[in-house]
């Protein structure tokens, strides 16, 4: 049979990745560093996948139970056996989680040089982050103390990937036995980086959909795609509301996330020479959250709000961008002002960015945890956008 290894076992990896793998037949084992979900679902045997047509409402369930389970860290040595071997490797991580991934590669290709194993594997990289491919390429190289190591000369294909399925924990009134299901809407393929080795493959993922230039359909996707559901999500708590699609219904919310998209997608275009887009494709984009077959939670689509105001994250990323191109972000940079105006006891770095205001001052707030250099002239630009937003907005009293 078929194998493949899922490094990430939350909502993606399960919701998508698991999904898709077991309807293509696969032997799948989830790789997580999160002992609790890992041991659950090994306990448990088995979850559900609830997957809803966009357009017409209609679903189909889908029940994974063959599939195997590793701790990363208490499992460590079958796991960096299990990623030095397998064929076909998925992830679905965030972030944070890229450094330990990338040293664990590093440690698998040690493992492969030792063992002398050389056949080919090829390791999807699936996470909202724009140029990740590089990144984890760099980091295996920091941790192979090689910083010109070539992996696909060891064949070790390291590719990107868009994991895009809306996977979202059920509502209440939906909640089952099943601690691990997931639900969200039916997307059929994986978009991969069109690498050559492995379109020659015999055995290729059924639901793999090669393309070139994904760089670019990554950009677009985070940079255009989530800097709405968070620009929309960001304005409409501002106004006590919890969900998505009463943000996406609501005329200030909705407008200012047009415009965030609009000018997000300016950059974007001019950056990859993409085609433009049409108005309509534009208020797709927030009209698509207008339906309560998706509501989402907007706790949920803000949660740890210090990762998205990062520097290559949903907002200053687009935000440089269009200004590189010569459009002003005012809409972006004022939708990240209303999250440094957001706070919410139930999460932490909302307080932390409110203690950074009230101790140092909103001017050092937006410095740090935006990661913007003062002595640039675009990112000091980007700064005081969001800075003259963000007074507007106090003064206001929003």
């Amino acid at each position: 049979m078929k194998e493949a290894l899922i490094v990430g076992a939350g909502l993606s990896g399960r919701g998508m990745l698991g999904e898709m793998y077991n309807s293509d037949n696969f032997d799948i084992t989830f790789a997580d560093t999160n002992s609790e979900l890992i041991d659950g679902l090994k306990k448990q045997g088995y979850y559900t996948v609830k997957m809803t047509d966009i357009k017409s409402g209609v679903f189909k369930k889908s029940t994974i139970s063959h599939f195997h389970t590793l701790d990363v860290l208490r499992d460590h040595d079958k796991y960096i056996q299990k990623l030095a071997t397998t064929k076909y490797i998925s992830s679905a991580l965030m972030p944070e989680d890229f450094e330990l991934f990338a040293k664990n590669i590093a440690e698998a290709i040690e493992y492969r040089n030792k063992h002398s194993i050389n056949n080919k594997i090829y390791i999807t990289l699936g996470a909202n982050y724009v140029g990740l491919r590089q990144l984890v390429i760099t980091l295996i190289r920091k941790y192979l103390k090689d910083n010109e190591y070539d992996c696909e000369k060891q064949n070790v294909f390291l590719i990107m990937s868009i994991v895009n399925r809306k996977n979202l924990m059920p509502e209440e009134k939906e909640k089952t036995s099943d601690k691990y299901q997931v639900v969200g809407d039916n997307k059929s393929v994986l978009r991969v980086d069109n690498n050559k080795s492995l379109s020659e493959e015999k055995d290729l993922p059924n639901f793999f959909v090669l393309e070139n230039n994904l760089d670019a359909a990554m950009a677009v996707k985070i940079w255009t795609g989530n800097v709405v559901q968070c620009s929309m999500a960001f304005v409409a708590l501002s106004k006590g509301m919890q969900f998505t699609d009463e943000a996406a219904n609501d005329e200030q919310a909705s407008k200012y996330a047009y415009y965030a998209s609009k000018e997000a997608f300016a950059g974007v275009q001019k950056e990859y020479n993409l085609n433009p887009r049409t108005d309509e494709e534009t208020k797709y984009t927030v009209n698509i959250f207008k339906s309560k077959d998706f509501r989402d939670s907007l706790f949920r689509i803000t949660r740890e709000p210090l990762r998205k105001f990062k520097h290559n994250d949903r907002f200053i990323g687009p935000a440089l961008c269009a200004l590189k191109h010569g459009i002003l972000p005012f809409y972006i940079t004022k939708c990240l002002a209303y999250g440094f105006i957001y706070k919410n006891e139930n999460e932490p770095d909302t307080l932390k960015v409110q203690n950074k205001i009230k101790n140092e001052g909103i001017d050092n707030a937006i410095t740090e945890f935006c990661g913007l250099n003062m002595k640039d002239e675009k990112e000091k630009l980007v700064h005081d956008l969001i800075l003259n937003n963000y007074l507007e907005l106090v003064k206001c009293d929003l």
